[in-house]
């Protein structure tokens, strides 16, 4: 089973306008609000690629039976832990004629000692041996930072294998753990060596040092750049793929999701590689963080294939 983990879900609300005009009365051109979150999106696009999921992680307030009845409506199994807080709001603003993609995201609900003490309960029964354990995203008020730590391990003890796809001491803490897989992008990698950014050599330099701890797969996702997977015999480089952009949000979930539908139907990474490639690629055609059909996904497949290259070490 792979079980996803969205310790901050959100309500995605994407507004689109032709031009933003700051300090001024905008008229949107349109919306669409999208239940949202990196664990669930993962979960979404999993669904989309015939593989069902089950998602965990706090839900509560006003929108938590929004979510719970789009859950079922998917076909993704719902085991999440209420809370008293309520589930936040994010707003995703897309400027079209200048092609930029502005992000306002709420804290989310402080989570209380007993709800979290809860959730661990929960998510220990849930785990069972050979799983796959996706753990992505933020992390609401009253979580402790080492949680992606806690969680890996507790996975790895259980018998399951851990996808991370985290930032800052999230990341730090679960890399601490030695998960299975871990996906930084190129600034997320940059921040937990202290540095601003990172040139490519840079990049696999430090991939290669994850790997060396005992990480199986390492995947810096790189934006319109690319990406590079590393594992203890091969570097591989994949090209960006040029499509129309209408919203990169999600994009890297819809990579994570591919990684794990990979893993699971224990693909090589080259071919794991190459699906992620095109699943992100379909993802930033799309609007909010609606999920790229299996079709739109596969479509671009050939292409991104056709743009990996090893790397020699």
């Amino acid at each position: 089973m792979i079980i996803t983990v969205t310790l901050n879900p959100a309500l995605d609300k994407t507004l689109v306008l032709n031009r933003v005009s700051m300090g001024e009365v905008n008229r949107v051109d349109s919306t669409r609000n999208d239940m949202g979150g990196k664990g669930i999106n993962v979960s979404k696009v999993l669904k989309e690629l015939g593989m069902i999921s089950t998602a965990t992680g706090f839900l509560g307030g006003i929108l938590e039976e929004v979510f719970r009845k789009e859950l079922k409506c998917i076909g993704i199994t719902d085991e999440f832990q209420s809370v008293s807080g309520n589930t936040r709001t994010n707003i995703k603003v897309v400027d079209e004629e200048r092609k930029e993609y502005t992000e306002f995201n709420e804290p989310g609900p402080e989570i209380l000692p007993e709800e979290l003490s809860d959730f661990y309960d929960k998510y220990h029964a849930l785990v069972k041996e050979g799983d796959l354990v996706v753990l992505s995203g933020g992390v609401s008020q009253g979580v402790p930072k080492e949680i992606y730590g806690t969680l890996t391990k507790m996975a790895k003890e259980k018998g399951a294998r851990v996808l991370v796809d985290a930032e800052g001491e999230a990341l730090v803490q679960a890399i601490h753990e030695i998960p299975y897989m871990v996906k930084p992008n190129e600034r997320e990698l940059a921040g937990i060596v202290g540095k601003e950014a990172l040139n490519v050599d840079e990049m696999i330099h430090e991939g290669e040092k994850l790997v060396k701890k005992g990480i199986q797969l390492v995947l810096i996702s790189r934006g319109a750049e690319g990406s590079i997977l590393l594992t203890d015999h091969h570097t591989f480089m994949a090209e960006g793929l040029k499509v129309p952009v209408r919203s990169t949000v999600g994009a890297g979930d819809a990579m994570v999701a591919a990684l794990a539908f990979g893993l699971e139907m224990k693909m090589n990474p080259k071919e794991m590689l190459t699906l992620a490639q095109a699943s992100g690629a379909a993802a930033v055609m799309k609007e909010g963080t609606q999920a790229a059909t299996k079709e739109e996904i596969y479509a671009h497949v050939k292409d991104a294939e056709r743009k990996i290259k090893e790397w020699k070490r």
